[in-house]
């Protein structure tokens, strides 16, 4: 009961230390990853941001001199006095005063197209002369009639330039008015967004994000569709896996961040083209990475446990064999106690394997130990046991078992008969008699035949009698019982 209380604390006690230190590990680890990717999202997050306002100062870059020469036009008493003057005429001295006025402004500028429309005869003309005359039925020149509306100084937008090749080009739309505030017109510039796009295209390269562009308020125009990064407010809420009302809601000066999984999103509203700009960073690699280093930590932190339980349950094997060995094992003689022999007969003979068997049962006492232990003392009478035991154990050796019952007395069981324990015993008093000592040492012994339905007290019962017959006829001898 002791050894398996012992052996229980010990367990329990490398439980507890692993238990302890699984537990911190997973604390540590727990806030190791917690903090680093908070910091993924906070660096996310600023890359985005910081992104966002690049792109929206090189918009302002962008678009300012177009804003700032169609305002100036606009304003320019030649345009309107032209105005006034106008005969609805595409060709003539007239109009060909207003072709080189354009034409100049996209030589100075580099413009591939600078226009103005007039209001009363809506015809479209730009530097290379009439283009058409714009009709309100006519989906494409929509946009026109849709900045009218707004009631606004000027408008930018994306549209196709049908003057060059149906290309996508950003518009500055101005409003032409005359003292009166009458609207005479609509003047403006077009450049294609090829710049443009080739630096958002670095933005990206640079720091690793994805970016849009969506409009939320300009006029309405014929085009529906997207050019490279700029996009319809449907498209990007589908990239992105936010909704329309986030990324078209208006977000200020200080703009707006999301975090959606492990995506960082930040959008930046461009006051000038009235544009939100959305920069997204994915930082599922980085986390990856960080859960890739945890685990792996994880990893060596399991085989180092795995090693020390093996370790420690090889060694409680060991130190539990030992334990045990020295609580059944007799210390003077190093044969089994009693009590182990006792359990170990009980569970053997209940073995279906052994119902077969003939199991002989002896017991052995050494004669007159009493007298070695008074006259040479106890010290010697120790000797005779172990010299007693270690003939035992010689004599049985794979063949049987055998302990010290207490005392001078000894048990065992050979697997034989009676008669084959008979002989090996015989021939074992035989030797004892021989080895010189101080008196000579005799052994007396009973021998039964075991029976396997019966326990160990009854089975000793049977080898006693036939020991005490042992002792009757003169000791020094082996007796088999006989049932009388």
């Amino acid at each position: 009961m002791k050894s398996k209380i012992r052996k229980n604390s010990v367990f329990i006690a490398n439980f507890i230390v692993l238990f302890l230190i699984l537990v911190t590990y997973l604390s540590i680890q727990i806030n190791e990853i917690e903090f680093y990717r908070q910091m993924a999202y906070d660096e996310a997050i600023k890359d985005a941001e910081l992104t966002a306002r690049d792109i929206n100062d090189s918009l302002n870059g962008f678009v300012i001199e177009q804003r700032v020469v169609s305002q100036m036009m606009s304003n320019d008493m030649f345009l309107k006095e032209w105005c006034h003057s106008e005969t609805g005429e595409t060709a003539g001295q007239n109009v060909y005063s207003l072709y080189s006025y354009l034409r100049e402004y996209k030589n100075i500028y580099g413009y591939d197209v600078v226009f103005f429309i007039s209001d009363s005869t809506k015809n479209y003309y730009y530097d290379g002369g009439f283009n058409k005359t714009l009709d309100e039925n006519d989906d494409f020149d929509s946009w026109y009639f849709n900045f009218l509306t707004l009631h606004q100084p000027y408008d930018m937008q994306v549209d196709h330039d049908e003057v060059n090749d149906n290309q996508v080009s950003l518009f500055v739309n101005c409003l032409v008015q005359d003292k009166g505030f009458q609207t005479l017109g609509v003047v403006g510039v077009g450049n294609n967004m090829n710049s443009f796009q080739r630096q958002v295209a670095e933005y990206e390269k640079e720091y690793g994000v994805e970016i849009s562009v969506v409009n939320i308020g300009n006029a309405h125009n014929s085009f529906k569709g997207s050019t490279g990064y700029y996009k319809t407010a449907e498209q990007v809420a589908e990239q992105f896996g936010v909704s329309e009302e986030e990324l078209c809601q208006n977000v200020g000066d200080e703009g707006l961040s999301l975090t959606k999984d492990n995506r960082c999103i930040s959008i930046q509203h461009n006051n000038e083209l009235n544009w939100n700009i959305i920069v997204q960073k994915d930082i599922t690699n980085r986390i990856n990475s960080i859960m890739d280093r945890v685990i792996k930590r994880f990893g060596i932190v399991a085989l180092f446990i795995v090693v020390y339980m093996a370790f420690s349950v090889t060694l409680m094997r060991k130190l539990n064999r030992l334990n045990r060995k020295a609580e059944n094992t007799d210390d003077l003689t190093g044969l089994l106690n009693n009590k182990i022999f006792s359990e170990n007969f009980e569970r053997e003979r209940k073995k279906k394997n052994h119902k077969q068997m003939t199991v002989s049962l002896f017991m052995l006492d050494v004669d007159d130990f009493k007298i070695f232990n008074d006259t040479y003392g106890h010290l010697y009478g120790n000797t005779v046991l172990k010299i007693v035991a270690d003939g035992l154990k010689e004599t049985v050796e794979n063949t049987g078992v055998v302990a010290r019952w207490g005392g001078d007395e000894f048990i065992g069981v050979y697997f034989g008969s009676p008669e084959e324990t008979l002989e090996k015993l015989n021939s074992l008093l035989e030797e004892i008699k021989g080895i010189e000592t101080n008196k000579t040492i005799t052994c007396s012994c009973g021998i039964a035949q075991v029976d396997l339905s019966e326990n160990l007290e009854k089975n000793m019962g049977r080898a006693d009698k036939a020991l005490y017959t042992s002792k009757e006829n003169g000791k020094g001898q082996c007796t088999i019982y006989e049932k009388k």
